[in-house]
């Protein structure tokens, strides 16, 4: 008879523990006691049993984890709890660039306006050997000039192939009215859907995509749904007359969308127009910005974290984090967005809510986007009283000069590819931390990134500097202030803030000079600010103020209220003190005293050129002021004639005063890719 109290363990899942479970349960019957279980023909059942057992843990194990979003790993499991939320994942986004088209009248042309269809074609150079084809997306009309020009500014066209479906709805074969689009790589901000009465009558009625339902959806709203489906392709579906217009047999759906590359279309600056939509018209193409914005689908971690904070958010802003979702959702172009309050603004700006934002692959938004985003995205979302403003973003340019020392015997690599490795932890590095708003930086991190980079490096040092780059007006005498976001290192003759590339400045002779930037060595070393330690008595006129040390330059002037010295000003602050001692006489006073406070906070920059003979030679000593520990320099009066730039951009170089700092706001730590000199990797064998 089977022993009954024996316990059968049924915590354990692998399959070797449920096996010997069931053995040991089956030894404890009586019936088994002297039984072989190994060289039995048991021991097969006992595997079928804990197979079976396994195989079963195993997949209601999954199946829970499928059931939840956090712990779901298949992504029709992710889609759908995602669509509980009201999510729809992102699509694949298609490269975009901005060009201005300019098309001169035909020779005896009378057109007053002309008009580039949607889906246009503009062909490009090779991309690692493979032509892209862009399209403009939307229809635009421009009227001519008094030139005889056609000028269509500000044209974005994005990249992808352009395609029509049509679908005939037969409410017999079709009653829930959903139709599948059937290509991989839809950029979903591309699809436009009109619905055709019949074959036999040709009035389009054009639909719009559905975003929030109390406020868009009428019974009898032109709307169309879109969600993507468990074959990971997307599909539209219509309302019922309830919320939406309901389709009718014999409706013609008519679904166009472009298919696009995504990212491999990113960095592309040469355009021309495939299609001849004016013969005979010269065509000139002027390209404002590479192709950028180019991105993947939405992943599943990506679905998992945006999914949850688009539903709290239920597509109306109140919080920070709610027009951060909703920006991110509704206009998929930036690699990163900020929101910050008018209360939290410097100065505070009451009833306004701040946004800035990064584009893919770019560094800046063009006015169209910043009115669209204003416009169409965060207007009406926002409370009816607070008011969206774009601030531009403010880029701290990371430069690196690594200095690395391996040992040849502990790899098969030589120094050169050494020197790819330590570039390429440096890039990774760079994407996985920079390009974000909020974002930090610790040296630390990045030297154990790059040691972790091949076994063989057994040392490496690590330069950090920061660029700063703004555009000054030319020929006209401006203050402009660079905020670096991070406190500066004092400089030295070695170590310091300078400038590039040259730029024309006018001599006191009026002598266009090629010139430049630099801190002056050491100018930090100045008198700060006079502190009073006896104000004096019987002081009828404003008495000398006299600083002697082992500087230079440094003065003051009193200021006399009710015949004592109230304070003391700096006029100059001088430089080379390191001690100084303050000297009051005249006046008609006595008793007053008075001690310098050496500068410690602030530094000048100065403007050189070089003259025929190569000797620097200093145009102003008084060009600038640095203010090391909030990170700010400001230029005094800066009249550039031109710029040694295409885009009169001027950049300014300067050491970080920590190996860790974070940025705030509208700030964002970035990597240019684009530039030759922002990594620089030098590699040197220790057996040498």
């Amino acid at each position: 008879m089977a022993n009954i109290d024996a316990k059968l363990k049924v915590s354990e899942l692998d399959f070797d523990t449920i096996k010997q479970n069931l053995r040991t349960f089956l030894q404890s019957q009586t019936e088994f006691s002297d039984y072989n279980f190994e060289g039995s023909g048991l021991s097969v059942l006992l595997d079928v049993l804990a197979y079976n057992t396994h195989y079963m843990g195993y997949y209601l194990n999954m199946v829970a984890n499928e059931m939840f979003i956090d712990s779901a790993i298949s992504r029709p499991s992710v889609v759908s709890h995602a669509k509980l939320l009201g999510y729809t994942p992102r699509s694949r986004v298609a490269s975009q660039a901005l060009v201005d088209v300019s098309f001169q009248e035909v020779p005896g042309g009378s057109n007053s306006a002309m008009t580039i269809p949607r889906f246009t074609r503009f062909a490009t150079s090779a991309k690692d050997g493979i032509n892209y084809t862009f399209v403009n997306v939307d229809q635009r009309v421009a009227s001519r000039n008094t030139a005889g020009y056609f000028n269509f500014t500000d044209l974005i066209i994005k990249e992808g192939q352009p395609l029509v479906y049509t679908f005939v709805f037969n409410q017999a074969t079709n009653a829930k009215q959903v139709f599948e689009l059937p290509d991989i790589g839809i950029d979903t901000s591309t699809i436009q859907v009109q619905v055709q009465t019949s074959a036999l009558n040709a009035t389009l009625e054009r639909f719009e995509l559905v975003t929030d339902l109390s406020t868009q959806v009428s019974t009898d709203a032109a709307v169309y749904y879109l969600e993507e489906n468990r074959n990971g392709k997307y599909q539209i579906y219509f309302g019922d007359n309830i919320i939406g217009k309901a389709l009718v047999d014999g409706n013609i759906v008519i679904v166009t969308y472009i298919v696009t590359s995504g990212t491999d279309a990113n960095g592309i600056r040469s355009f021309r127009l495939a299609d001849n939509i004016k013969p005979g018209s010269p065509v000139t193409i002027t390209v404002k910005s590479e192709s950028f914005s180019g991105k993947k689908e939405e992943d599943i971690d990506s679905i998992k974290f945006v999914a949850p904070k688009s539903y709290i958010a239920q597509n109306r802003a109140v919080t920070k984090n709610d027009y951060i979702a909703l920006l991110n959702k509704n206009y998929p172009y930036f690699d990163s967005v900020t929101v910050w309050g008018g209360e939290e603004n410097n100065p505070p700006q009451y009833g306004k809510i701040f946004f800035s934002a990064k584009p893919r692959g770019n560094y800046e938004i063009t006015q169209t986007e910043i009115e669209y985003v204003k416009e169409e995205v965060l207007s009406p979302i926002s409370i009816l009283t607070v008011t969206p403003e774009y601030v531009p973003a403010d880029y701290n340019y990371l430069v690196f000069k690594s200095f690395v020392t391996y040992d040849q015997r502990k790899t098969s690599r030589t120094a050169g590819e050494i020197q790819t490795v330590v570039y390429n932890a440096i890039i990774n590095f760079s994407n996985q931390y920079f390009n974000t708003f909020n974002g930090s930086f610790k040296i630390s991190r990045l030297i154990r990134a790059i040691d972790d980079a091949d076994p063989s490096i057994q040392n490496n040092l690590l330069d950090v500097f920061i660029e700063k780059r703004f555009r000054p007006k030319l020929g006209q005498a401006a203050n402009y202030t660079i905020d670096f976001n991070v406190p500066l290192l004092r400089g030295t003759s070695i170590q310091r803030l300078t400038s590039q590339p040259s730029f024309v400045l006018l001599d006191d002779l009026n002598i266009e000079r090629e010139s430049y930037l630099e801190e002056i060595p050491q100018s930090f070393s100045g008198v700060e600010s006079i502190e009073i330690t006896n104000p004096g008595s019987g002081y009828t006129d404003i008495p000398d103020i006299t600083i002697n040390g082992d500087g230079e330059g440094a003065e003051a002037a009193a200021i006399i209220v009710n015949g004592t010295i109230r304070s003391i000003r700096i006029t100059k602050n001088g430089s080379g003190y390191t001690s100084a001692i303050v000297t009051i006489t005249g006046g008609g006073g006595v008793g007053a005293r008075a001690i310098a406070i050496m500068e410690g906070k602030i530094g000048k920059i100065r403007s050189y050129y070089y003259d025929s003979n190569l000797i620097k030679t200093i145009l102003n000593n008084e060009a600038g002021i640095i203010y090391y520990d909030e990170g700010r320099v400001e230029l005094l009066n800066f009249k550039p004639i031109s710029v040694n730039d295409a885009y009169g951009t001027m950049t300014l170089k300067s050491f970080p005063a920590t190996n860790a700092f974070s940025t705030k706001r509208n700030c964002i730590l970035t990597l240019d890719n684009t530039d030759p000199t922002a990594i620089e990797v030098q590699v040197s064998n220790s057996e040498s």
